[in-house]
């Protein structure tokens, strides 16, 4: 155990939704390099002598904090760390409720460690008004400016009359720094929409959303009474609105966040949020009066915004705002792809664009409901959105390690977490095949073998669940294979649906875990382990067989299995015979045909209670795709790709939505896998670290497609693959450049060929990879 000498407030001070002002003082005798570790929670932004530092924390466990830490070039003389931070006191998906409120720093100099003394201001400037922005995220702030005190950063500040720090050890297992680059801020002027005069209807004040909503904008009978302002950034990003205006003392500034219009207003209300009735997506800032710049400790996820000013519109003057967007990733993405559609292009930038805006200390579903760091949206399309991306897969592998150290009591690997703990078998499950798959992408053999006792503990508590037919249905756990699958509604109805039976898709996932494990522990050479994971995989997968005999070769009989539990079938090798693999993929066809988008008159999945197998998802297309692919229907999926993601695009959206209907999420990267499709597919150089450093898998699937062309990132460096390919009377020529060697693998061919810079070759057709020419 490790003990962390953190300081925090009086016991009488700790209030959830309570913000303070902290400041600590320490001084160097001479000019030198110093290390400064910082860490507090819940939200907080930090200043070093007035300069703004860093904010935070990186979501983590409560038995594993993890600092940020600075290299500093710092003066003789004393210094100010100042730090505003928001203890939240509720659970949220970013921290657990029991988190303590606590600061951190340490500073050491040339000489060895240097005290830091700390004092603290609980802040009645705001107040706690007992919304939140929704039920698994933090409060909304409403702040009267005037009662904060100012230049309180400053080293000339005096904070004599503030509390003294109190001394609160933390005893936790780990504390380590955060494995990860910075958190990029992004500034940009968002794009005004329309603007006029407001009239406020005071009979709502005491419910802020509906207050907003029911304000009048066009009213031209009743005296105005402010001003309002709609902005649109162009995609849904997560981010702060900074507001700079000339307006009288008590003048209301009030800021609405949507991913979407609501009949051409911003709503606070989060769509499809758990707790819609009481989400309250806004800030409020009383204004002190004079030239003043309001903004808010939260960041916040919307395409649209809308300020309200309210206060006498003449008096209301110099309006300016500016958005500062928190993202991991930066506008310069490292992977490229383009090809002879351009409507092909544009999906493949839209996934990566929706990736970034899922990106900040974690790999999240979405930027505005959540912000939940959930294990099936991160090692689903998730992790090979972004290795197509950028070479930097930080985030991802943190989350790889942290679902670890959160495994519940039974070792079950949790499905959202370190805040919200929930539990989900098949997230479980396919956490254990995508740790190797990670290391196929990135051969990070470290991480491999640092999380194999986990896997092994999470696949053991599976072991009640075993039944002579598969695995079964745990009824105390929330059993989601997809929207609109049996049993994904659950927690969304009154009634319960405590299924035990044997279900088919968790089952062929679970297989597929059983196959993961044995590869895993061969490749980490514990011999005895894979031998007895490979008698469990044959075992289970005698099983599947013949749960999979009642499927005889007619594409009708593929009912009884149903769409998900088919193209899991399909993907796992389990169908020996060519008929039946050829009614599996014509049934997997019609239904996908059947269904909306490309049926318009097929049901739709309007909100989370929806349980229909007339239904597709981008989510569950991850796991689709490949396998149609693999069995010759590269033009089918193709085809898709225009018909499902070119809907969301002529609906306006520029990142992908949830589901395939437009009342959910309008960004989640879960629904971007036509992003590394395009890259690994069309441009056909698949990563198989697995096999050795550097090695790479030639299997190009051209979908029909004329051309094409793009950049390969190679993971956790700055080598790049340029790779392109078009059609000619005699063949396909297949070329690349490659930054540093690389070991190629070729279908039907001995071996692998070193590469060490450039290489091309002629292809008969991609389906029949007999070279006329190869030069290396």
């Amino acid at each position: 155990m490790i003990r962390i000498d953190a300081m925090s407030a009086s016991p009488e001070h700790i209030v959830a939704d309570s913000h303070y002002y902290w400041r600590g003082s320490f001084s160097l005798p001479t000019s030198c390099r110093a290390t400064l570790k910082i860490l507090a929670t819940s939200c907080f932004e930090a200043w070093l002598d007035g300069t703004r530092l860093t904010e935070g924390p990186a979501r983590f466990d409560k038995a594993y904090p993890e600092y940020e830490m600075f290299e500093l070039d710092m003066g003789e003389g004393e210094h100010i760390l100042s730090m505003h931070v928001h203890y939240e006191g509720v659970e949220t998906r970013l921290l657990q409720q029991d988190m303590p409120l606590f600061v951190f720093a340490s500073v050491d100099a040339a000489d060895g460690p240097v005290d830091v003394e700390w004092c603290y201001l609980p802040l009645e400037a705001y107040r706690k008004t007992g919304r939140r922005i929704d039920c698994v995220l933090g409060w909304v702030e409403w702040c009267q400016t005037g009662k904060l005190p100012h230049g309180w950063r400053s080293s000339g500040f005096d904070s004599s009359s503030w509390f003294k720090a109190v001394c609160a050890p933390l005893t936790v297992q780990g504390f380590n720094p955060v494995d990860m680059g910075r958190i990029r801020h992004i500034r940009m002027v968002p794009r005004l929409l329309a603007e006029g005069k407001l009239v406020n209807m005071s009979m709502f004040t005491h419910d802020p959303t509906a207050a907003f909503t029911s304000r009048h904008l066009h009213d031209h009978e009743l005296p105005a009474q402010g001003l309002w302002f709609r902005f649109d950034l162009g995609k849904v990003r997560l981010g702060r609105l900074e507001i700079s205006l000339d307006a009288p003392h008590g003048t209301i500034v009030q800021t609405a966040y949507a991913e979407f219009l609501n009949n051409g207003r911003v709503s606070p209300y989060i769509s499809s949020s758990g707790g819609d009735l009481s989400t309250c997506n806004l800030d409020h800032f009383v204004l002190l009066g004079g030239m003043q710049t309001v903004r808010p400790l939260h960041p916040k996820g919307a395409r649209f915004l809308e300020v309200h000013v309210i206060g006498d519109p003449d008096a209301i003057k110099d309006v300016d705002v500016v958005f500062e967007e928190r993202a991991y990733y930066g506008e310069q993405v490292e992977g490229a792809f383009s090809c002879s559609d351009g409507l092909l292009d544009r999906i493949w930038n839209v996934g990566v664009e929706t990736l970034r805006s899922c990106s900040e200390d974690a790999i999240t579903d979405n930027p505005t409901r959540e912000r939940g760091q959930w294990l099936g949206d991160a090692v689903g399309a998730g992790m090979d959105i972004l290795a197509v991306s950028y070479a930097d897969m930080r985030p991802l592998r943190r989350g790889l390690l942290q679902a670890a150290q959160c495994a519940g009591g039974d070792g079950m690997i949790p499905a959202i977490f370190p805040g919200t703990r929930a539990f989900l078998p098949s997230f479980a499950v396919q956490w254990v095949h995508a740790i190797p798959h990670y290391f196929e992408i990135t051969g990070d053999r470290e991480t491999l073998a640092a999380v194999y006792p986990a896997a092994v503990e999470n696949l053991r508590c599976f072991d009640n669940d075993l039944s002579v037919d598969g695995l079964c249905m745990n009824p105390s756990r929330w059993n989601f294979i997809d929207w609109g699958y049996r049993g994904s509604s659950t927690g969304f109805r009154d009634e319960k649906e405590n299924y035990v039976e044997m279900d088919p898709s968790l089952s062929l996932f679970y297989l597929k875990a059983l196959q993961a494990l044995v590869r895993w522990a061969t490749l980490l050479g514990k011999t005895d382990d894979a031998a007895q994971w490979a008698r469990e995989e044959e075992g289970f997968r005698g099983k599947m067989r013949r749960f999979l005999k009642r499927v005889d070769g007619d594409p009708s009989d593929w009912e009884k299995i149903g769409y998900h539990s088919a193209a899991l079938a399909l993907g796992s090798g389990l169908l020996d015979r060519e008929d039946s693999r050829a009614a599996c993929v014509e049934y997997i066809k019609n239904h996908i045909l059947s269904c909306f988008p490309n049926s318009s008159t097929a049901p739709r999945l309007y909100d989370p209670t929806v349980e229909e197998s007339q239904l597709i998802t981008p989510f569950f297309a991850h796991h689709v795709f490949p396998a149609l692919i693999e069995a010759g229907e590269m033009e089918f999926v193709l085809e898709q790709f225009r018909i499902c993601w070119g809907w969301a695009l002529e609906e306006g959206l520029t990142t992908w939505p949830e589901v395939f209907d437009k009342r959910w999420s309008h960004c989640h990267q879960w629904s971007g896998c036509p992003t590394w499709i395009l890259s690994r597919y069309v441009l056909g150089l698949h990563p198989r670290f697995d096999l050795g450093e550097n090695h790479y898998m030639l299997q190009l699937e051209t979908g029909g497609l004329d051309s094409a062309e793009g950049t390969i990132p190679v993971a956790y460096g700055s080598d790049t693959i340029s790779i392109s390919w078009n059609r000619t009377a005699e063949g396909i020529h297949y070329r690349f450049k490659t930054s540093k060697p690389i070991w190629l693998h070729v279908p039907n061919k001995e071996g692998a060929v070193r590469v060490v810079a450039k290489y091309q070759a002629m292809l008969v057709d991609e389906h029949s990879p007999e070279l006329c020419c190869a030069g290396v």
